[in-house]
C-alpha cells in the first residue's frame, strides 16, 4: 500500500510543477498573428529581395523540407483595367494550388504553398499588358516553436501514462479522485499543445499574399 502513495504522491508534486508552469507555456506557444498582408512587427523578420519590373529574381528554393515557415506579403501589379485583371487572376488560381482568400475590383489575395511563389511571380510578369511595379515578403521561422512544442507533448504524455497506471492500482476513492484530477490537468495541456501544432501545421510552408493592380 505505501508504495502506490508513495509513487501517486511523487506524481502529484511533478505533475503540480507542470501545471504551474502549464500557463507559461501556453503563452510562449501561442502565435502572435496580425492578418495584414502589408506590414508586421517581427523584430527583424528574414526578408525576400524585392524585385522590380526589370526582371525577377533567381533564387534558392524559399526552405528546406524540415524547416516551419511562415510567410505573407504583397504584390502591386500595373495591369490597366483593375476589374479584368482581378477577374483574370482569380481564374489562375489553380495553376498555383492556391485558395482565394478575399478580392475585389483591384485586389485579389491568395493563401498557397510557398514553393509556388516564384511560379506567381513568373505568371504575373509574363502576362500580357500586366507589370510587376514591387513586391515585399516577410519570413517568420517557427521551426524551434514546432520542435518545442512536440517535445512538451512528449513530456506531458509520458506523465499522463504513468498516472493511467497509478490509476489502475489506486487503493482508495481519495487516491482516485486525486489521480482524476491530474489527469485532467495534463490532458488541459496536451489540447493546448496539439492546438499549437495544428496551428503551425496550417500556417507552415504557406504564403499569404495580396496582389494589388493598378
Amino acid at each position: 500500500m505505501k508504495k502506490p502513495l508513495v509513487c501517486l504522491l511523487s506524481l502529484l508534486v511533478l505533475s503540480g510543477c507542470m501545471r504551474a508552469g502549464g500557463g507559461a507555456i501556453e503563452r510562449d506557444v501561442e502565435p502572435s498573428y496580425d492578418d495584414s498582408f502589408v506590414s508586421r512587427d517581427t523584430g527583424g523578420p528574414a526578408q525576400v529581395p524585392n524585385q522590380a519590373s526589370s526582371g525577377l529574381a533567381t533564387e534558392a528554393p524559399l526552405e528546406r523540407a524540415d524547416l516551419r515557415i511562415e510567410r505573407s506579403g504583397w504584390i502591386r501589379v500595373d495591369s490597366g483595367d483593375e476589374m479584368q485583371a482581378s477577374k483574370k487572376l482569380r481564374r489562375m488560381a489553380g495553376q498555383f494550388d492556391a485558395t482565394v482568400m478575399s478580392f475585389n475590383d483591384h485586389a485579389v489575395s491568395f493563401k498557397m504553398p510557398s514553393a509556388k511563389l516564384e511560379l506567381l511571380l513568373e505568371a504575373l510578369e509574363k502576362t500580357e499588358g500586366w507589370e510587376i511595379d514591387e513586391f515585399d515578403f516577410s519570413a517568420w521561422d517557427r521551426t524551434g516553436e514546432y520542435f518545442s512544442v512536440e517535445a512538451r507533448i512528449a513530456s506531458a504524455t509520458a506523465v499522463k501514462e504513468r498516472l493511467m497506471k497509478l490509476l489502475e492500482s489506486a487503493a482508495t476513492l481519495d487516491d482516485v479522485l486525486k489521480i482524476h484530477n491530474k489527469l485532467e490537468d495534463i490532458q488541459k495541456q496536451l489540447d493546448g499543445f496539439n492546438g499549437a501544432m495544428r496551428e503551425i501545421g496550417l500556417k507552415a510552408g504557406r504564403v499569404e499574399v495580396a496582389i494589388l493592380f493598378d
